[in-house]
This record gives C-alpha cells, structure tokens and sequence, in this order.
C-alpha cells in the first residue's frame, strides 16, 4: 500500500470515529478564536507597555488581577452546569427540562454578576490597605469593577457549546480583544490618558465583549426548534433549582479554589515592586500562547466526555483520555522550547532590558505550565464523572499549599517563590485528580458488567 493511501485510509478512520472527528473539529475551532485572541491580546500588551511605561502597566495587571479574582469567587459562571445536564436532557430529548435548566442559570448568572461588582467596590480600600497599594491602582480597581457587571456571561457559553456553535464562542474572544485593543490606541495613543485610559479600555473592551456573547447566546435561543425565549421565561424551575444550583455551587468553588494559582502569583508579586509585576504579567501572557493550544481540546471535550459517560461508554472515555495526554505531552515539549527563543527574540527588540534578565524565569515557568497543560484533560473528565465536590476539595487544599509555600519563601527567593508554589500544587492536583479517576472508572464498569 502506497503512502498516499495509508493517509487516505487514516483521514478515513477519523471521519468515521465520532469523538475524534467532533474534538478535531470543535478544537480547530477553539484554536482559531482563542489563538486569535491571545496574538491580539498580546500585541495591545506590548503597545500598552510602550504608552503608559512599565510601573503603570503594573499597576494595571494587579488592580485586573484583584477584580478577576472577586469576579472567580462571587461571580458564579454556570456553564458547567448547562452542558453536564443539557446533555442528558438533549440525549432524553426533554426540552422542558432545558429550558428550566437556562432559567436557573439565567438567574444565577445575573445575581453573581451584580453581588461581585459591589462587593469588589467596597473591599478595593480594605485591600489596598492590607497589601499596601497606592491611590492609584485603588483607582483603577474602582472602573474595572463594571466589567464584571456585565459578565452574566456562564450560561450563554455553556448553550454555545452545547449547541455546537464553538465558532460564535472564537468569534467573542477575537472580537473583545480587537475592541480592547482600538480602545488602547485611541484612548491611550490618541487621547494620552495614560493609565486611566488603559482601565477605561479594559473595561468597556470586555463589556462591549460581553454584551455580544449574550446576543449570540439570545439567537441561538431564537432560531432553536427545540427551545424558545418564551419557553425559558415560563419554565417553573423549582424541581430543578437544588440540583444545578448545588452543582454549579460546587463547580464555581473549585474554581474560586483555583484563585490563588491564577491571580494571587501578581498580587504576591506586587509585595516586589510593580516593575517585577509587569515582568511576570508579561511571562504569563507568553504562556498563554501554549495555554491557546490545549484550551480548545480542553472546552471541546467536555461535551463529549459527557456525552460518553451517558452511554456508559467509561472504558472508551478513559483511553481517549490517555491518548490525549500522551499527544498533549509530545506536543508541548517543542513548544516550550520554540516559544521560550521566540520570545525572548521579540521581547529583545520591543521591551525593556528587565523582560530579559529573567529569561530563566520564563523558560521554567513554560515548562510548568506545559506539563500541567498536557495533563489537561483530566479536569474535564473529572467533571463530566460528576466528582464536583472531590474536585473542589483537592483544588482547596493544592491552592492552600501554593499560598502558604510563596508566602513563606517569597521574602528569601523573590519570584522564584511562584515557581516553587506551583510546583507542589500541579504535583497534588494531577497525582490525586488520576488516582480519583481510575478508581471511579473502574467501580463504574464492574457496576456495569
């Protein structure tokens, strides 16, 4: 058989095989909006730094990261909750049940939404006060506080994903990034308004951003044989309310638990200087590039993690699962070394000197981060196998130790206390999260037979 064929026939067997060809699909998808996304982003980054100076792009990057981590503990995001369940009720083909189950996280969304931008407002001082913060970056808290107004945003992802319109999803992620960055340029290159200027353009960018996500999740409604807008407005959603309320509780807990590795590395860091802030932001956002390869596997998956495990198809879940982190690994270990030179190339002829004394930094930080990244799809099937407080435990106690380990030693080592924190906590999130798994898949299917 010649070459040509044996890749035919290859191309062949992942057409027909459902779950690679759907994942394929909907992560090409995903690649292509979050990708476009993290080049966008990155690029108004680089022009931010160059306007407004690198101690006010600091203070920037810690007043966004104190609003995300209020928006990550208040604002519950239900779109676990619209998927995990929508794809039962899809399966049972029970639409009344759908519709109740966009009501409850309709509701959910908005309360979150609303409780997380006033509580951010009133504790913006006390923080301040506590970590020693400047009037200004207070300030600033104080305007970004109004994108999480607008961040009702977990069920219209959840119904996107559900309904296989990954593409409105990437067209959201490029579009607000687009706006943010015109935004910068007018406000920040035409009108010179500095560091207020920059807040004002996350703000608006990220609203503008969310307001469309919305619509797109509205139409999807409108143009569905399925479900209506009518039809969610009139659900009674009392049968339903403690069950996806408990469930998105628990799923937004993990999150919340998840806080201290996401943001708090910033925070910590603002204790150094901002200009250190800003290096460290920077770095991160280069991570963000290996993030943009394994993100759309990530969201495309859920679904279809959850669509298996429906059918009771455990034993074919849990060997795609393997599969996917065996290719995940082979895929990041180029990857990191690419980007790692890549950058620091860029940053050499677009930053300052200070982005690449710390190159060490970089290169071990995207080594972390690959190796949690091609572990990735654990976190979905974890879910998808419904272990939703499991997962918000081991979260707890994986974050609690990053805090304590970067607390206690970031006076001795600098940042290297981070990298040190997220050792320990990628080590007890994936050695626990796989242990949890196999034993789940194993007691379901002697169940079975």
């Amino acid at each position: 058989m010649s070459n040509k064929s044996k890749i035919r026939n290859y191309i062949e067997r992942l057409k027909n095989n459902s779950f690679v060809s759907k994942l394929l699909k909907y992560a090409f998808i995903s690649f292509v909006g979050e990708g476009g996304a993290a080049f966008v982003a990155f690029f108004a980054t680089i022009i931010l730094i160059r306007l407004i100076g690198n101690e006010n792009y600091g203070i920037l990057a810690v007043a966004y990261s104190f609003t995300m981590i209020i928006d990550s503990f208040v604002n519950f995001q239900s779109w676990h909750a619209m998927i995990s369940f929508g794809s039962v009720a899809k399966e049972n083909k029970d639409y009344a049940s759908l519709e109740r189950l966009i009501k409850i996280g309709s509701i959910i969304d908005f309360s979150t939404a609303i409780l997380g931008t006033i509580i951010t407002l009133v504790t913006a001082s006390f923080f301040g006060s506590l970590f020693g913060w400047s009037e200004t970056t207070i300030q600033v808290i104080y305007i970004l506080a109004f994108q999480i107004a607008f961040n009702f945003t977990g069920t219209s992802i959840g119904i996107i994903r559900l309904f296989d319109e990954f593409k409105l999803f990437s067209i959201f992620r490029i579009l607000t990034e687009v706006i943010r960055l015109a935004l910068i340029i007018i406000l920040c290159g035409i009108f010179k308004m500095g560091l207020v200027g920059a807040a004002l353009a996350f703000t608006f960018g990220y609203i503008v951003g969310y307001i469309v996500l919305f619509l797109m999740f509205l139409n999807i409604l409108r143009k569905s044989e399925e479900v209506s807008i009518k039809g969610v407005i009139k659900s009674e959603i009392r049968s339903d309310w403690k069950k996806v309320f408990n469930f998105t509780f628990w799923t937004s807990m993990t999150a919340s638990a998840d806080i201290p590795v996401q943001q708090f590395d910033i925070i910590f860091l603002s204790m150094l200087s901002y200009d250190i802030v800003a290096v460290f932001k920077v770095y991160k956002q280069i991570g963000q590039v290996l993030t943009k390869f394994s993100t759309p596997l990530k969201q495309a998956v859920m679904p279809l993690f959850s669509e298996l495990i429906t059918k009771k198809k455990f034993k074919e879940c849990y060997s795609y699962f393997n599969q996917m982190v065996s290719k995940s690994t082979m895929l990041m270990i180029p990857l990191v070394i690419l980007i790692t030179g890549g950058s620091m190339l860029f940053m050499y002829f677009s930053l300052d000197p200070i982005f690449l004394e710390y190159w060490y930094i970089l290169l071990i930080y995207l080594m972390l981060r690959g190796v949690a990244l091609a572990f990735g799809a654990i976190h979905p099937l974890f879910i998808a196998l419904g272990q939703v407080k499991k997962n918000f435990i081991i979260s707890l106690i994986a974050n609690a130790t990053y805090v304590a380990i970067v607390l206690v030693s970031i006076p001795y080592i600098g940042i290297w206390a981070i990298l040190l924190g997220l050792s320990f906590e990628y080590l007890i999130v994936f050695g626990v999260k796989s242990k949890v798994v196999k034993k789940v898949i194993t007691l379901r299917l002697q169940q079975g037979s």
